[in-house]
């Protein structure tokens, strides 16, 4: 008859299961639907079934495919292993729908690329290097870290063309080791600065957030990747204990305390704030890591260093720290997805190892036409 309904057989733990793991309360689902509360909950409860524009809309909101919610049972997924590098006092998990649905991305991206590798032939680089860290002491893995990312002193003062530079070398130095890295801004920062994605560990992940300072990314791309070196040790990776280590390895390795002594004596400034700043330029790292790193290294009286701190965080709080990510389109794309992830997609590409469309759904659609253009901005020709 025309006009009839088409119902779609979901099972209701299924469809519950999807909205949970979207991370969305019945209210926000309902409203991503268009359709009411009660409506949904009693959808959810058995009572009533969805029609089928009405799934395809709910397999929209929840970023699943329409088959996945016909499903026979929810499906047994693991528990993402991701870790929050959140600012004092934030609420802690669980995590709202954006952080949810951007961590799933996140871990489709890593299955992604260990199966182009696959595809490819090659081993994924990350296991390999995870292994110089399984056998050093706990003591020296800042020291190892910073070798194994091959940045040379000089060649970190040298970061000095834009406020940028510090992040890309530091992203550079991280993913030649294997790891993917993309910047993307689903919450503040408030709630979020970065993740680090283990699973699958042939190849992790690391997130930081986009509306950051580009040198707090910096640090956070450090901190995360301290979780990384916990996980192949297999030591945990998460809570205040791993977290505070974690800090400690990130100011280690960006600031080694033989060069932050040289630095800080080396400052001509009068005062203790003053010098402070002067280490910061010289690390390319925020006042703030510089203070912390500083008044840990017992380098100034710990009178000092709370004031610098004190004066560091009165400064900061009154600037605007919610910095959206604009300008050009390509550069954009290169930053969320991260040069390594392109570059495994553009290969397989050129291999044949994948087609055009299904790349363009490894990168969320972006258009086959614009791959082009992309492939200049991840070579630097634009």
């Amino acid at each position: 008859m025309s006009g009839a309904r088409t119902v779609a057989h979901i099972r209701p733990e299924v469809l519950r299961w999807a909205r949970e793991s979207a991370g969305y309360s019945l209210r926000q689902a309902a409203d991503k639907i268009n359709i009411d509360k009660w409506y949904l909950e009693t959808v959810e409860g058995g009572s009533e079934l969805l029609s089928l524009r009405e799934a395809e809309r709910a397999a929209d909101a929840y970023e699943r495919p329409l088959a996945a919610l016909f499903l026979p049972e929810p499906p047994d997924e693991e528990p993402q292993e991701v870790q929050f590098r959140r600012l004092p006092g934030t609420p802690s998990p669980p995590w709202g729908h954006e952080i949810q649905l951007t961590a799933r991305k996140v871990t489709e991206r890593q299955t992604a690329a260990r199966e182009i590798y696959e595809a490819l032939e090659e081993s994924p680089p990350w296991p390999r290097v995870a292994e110089s860290f399984t056998s050093a002491p706990r003591e020296s893995l800042a020291a190892r870290a910073r070798q194994v990312l091959s940045v040379a002193r000089e060649e970190q003062r040298s970061w000095t063309q834009d406020k940028y530079a510090s992040l890309r070398g530091w992203r550079t130095a991280v993913e030649a080791l294997g790891v993917l890295v993309m910047q993307q801004g689903p919450v503040s920062i408030d709630e979020m600065r970065g993740f680090a994605s283990l699973e699958p560990s042939a190849v992790p992940a690391i997130l930081v957030n986009s509306k950051d300072d580009p040198r707090a990314r910096a640090f956070t791309l450090i901190h995360e990747f301290g979780h990384l070196i916990l996980a192949s040790r297999g030591e945990q990776t998460v809570g205040n204990r791993a977290e505070r280590w974690c800090e400690e390895f990130a100011g280690r390795v960006l600031m080694p305390e033989a060069w932050l002594a040289e630095e800080l004596a080396a400052s001509e400034a009068a005062t203790a704030l003053g010098r402070i700043h002067d280490v910061a330029r010289a690390f390319h790292v925020t006042p703030l890591a510089a203070a912390v790193r500083v008044a840990r290294a017992e380098l100034v009286s710990r009178d000092d260093a709370q004031a610098a701190i004190s004066a560091i965080r009165a400064r900061w709080s009154e600037e605007d720290e919610n910095r959206q990510t604009g300008g050009d389109y390509y550069k954009n794309q290169v930053a969320r997805f991260g040069p390594s992830y392109l570059g495994l997609i553009f290969t397989a590409v050129d291999t044949q190892a994948v087609t055009l469309p299904a790349a363009s759904a490894l990168l969320d659609g972006v258009k086959v036409k614009r791959f082009d253009s992309l492939r200049d901005q991840l070579e630097g020709r634009r």
